[in-house]
């Protein structure tokens, strides 16, 4: 995967800090960047210590918008937030990668229930103009500090009056209501306790949704995560646990329709072994919690120091994120050919 560069066709103001990026793609790169409600992209950004990457996510919908937008919230020192704040202007050039991201709307026709916080929101709009394409019912839980925050406000009352009786917004201020309660998030659940969630948003926001909904009977598979902050918690050292739990020498790797013989020592992940080995696989935050890095194990253990977006019935599945994935076994044998 390669970075393209796609010119910035339109910026606009949502909120006195939150601006939405519009960018045209060529013809010749339609095909590459054809994305599904609720992905993000990846963006390489210059900095005088070097460049890195920031990935954000998409609040357009192909089946109703015309080019990708993203939407950025300005974050007080963010480096990266500031510089598409400060730096860009229309008509200007990013380098940008293809969509990615798992955070994505599931088949059927089940109802949504969605939680946003803050600039949580980005692709819950996404996934509530794909949805209204359907037939599903929706009910959007905002939250965010005040009036002035709401990023959509005006978009989500002509949602909502061109759908009537399909879609439901429900605000939440802290500004007038104090911080958000358990009680409310209960209450969001009534009548949507068969639905489908999806829940994106600040790290205290998210944990108290996440926990309110388990305790209430929510079944931890209904449930879709979508990161864009570190959780706050460490990754764990990876050691051993099981007599056997031999480090290989090296492991196998599919990458781009080929096997890959790499070698791998203790300690390393799966995604610096590939790029020790010469292999260049999409990664973006390399923290556990965006999913660029997914790949599945084949043969072997994979271990994963910190997980923030796959569920346990993903891990059954042997999906991995290989920025956290350390290997264990005679023979480990995982592919990115999958994703």
């Amino acid at each position: 995967m390669s970075y393209n560069q796609l010119r910035i066709a339109k910026i606009i103001q949502e909120t006195p800090d939150a601006r939405s990026f519009v960018l045209e793609v060529p013809p010749e790169l339609a095909e590459k960047y054809r994305y599904r409600a609720g992905q993000f992209l990846t963006f390489r950004v210059p900095h005088a210590d070097g460049t890195f990457n920031r990935c954000y996510s998409l609040s357009s919908a192909p089946e109703t918008d015309g080019l990708p937008k993203v939407t950025i919230k300005r974050v007080a020192g963010g480096k990266g937030s500031n510089w598409f704040h400060d730096a860009l202007k229309e008509g200007g050039m990013l380098d940008v990668l293809p969509p990615a991201g798992r955070f994505v709307l599931g088949e059927g026709d089940a109802p949504l229930l969605l939680f946003g916080g803050g600039s949580g929101i980005t692709p819950m709009m996404a996934l509530i103009k794909s949805a209204l394409k359907g037939t599903r019912r929706i009910r959007l839980l905002y939250a965010n500090r005040d009036r002035s925050s709401v990023i959509f406000d005006a978009e989500f009352e002509a949602l909502a009056k061109a759908h009537p009786g399909r879609l439901e917004v429900i605000h939440h201020l802290d500004s007038t209501q104090g911080i958000l309660k358990p009680e409310e998030i209960v209450a969001a659940m009534k009548g949507f306790e068969a639905g489908d969630v999806y829940l994106c948003g600040p790290g205290p926001f998210m944990s108290l949704v996440e926990q309110t909904l388990f305790a209430h009977g929510m079944p931890h598979e209904k449930v879709r995560i979508e990161r864009f902050e570190a959780s706050g918690n460490d990754a764990v050292p990876v050691e051993p646990s099981e007599e056997g739990d031999v480090i290989p020498g090296e492991i196998t790797i599919h990458f781009e329709g080929k096997a890959h013989k790499v070698a791998y020592a203790k300690g390393q992940t799966i995604l610096e072994a590939a790029r020790a080995g010469g292999l260049n696989p999409l990664s973006s935050c390399e923290e556990g919690f965006c999913a660029s890095c997914a790949a599945k194990t084949i043969k072997g253990k994979v271990v994963l120091a910190k997980n923030d977006i796959y569920t346990p019935d993903d891990l059954a599945n042997n999906w991995i994120l290989t920025c956290q994935g350390h290997c264990f076994g005679a023979e480990v044998e995982i592919t990115y050919d999958v994703v």
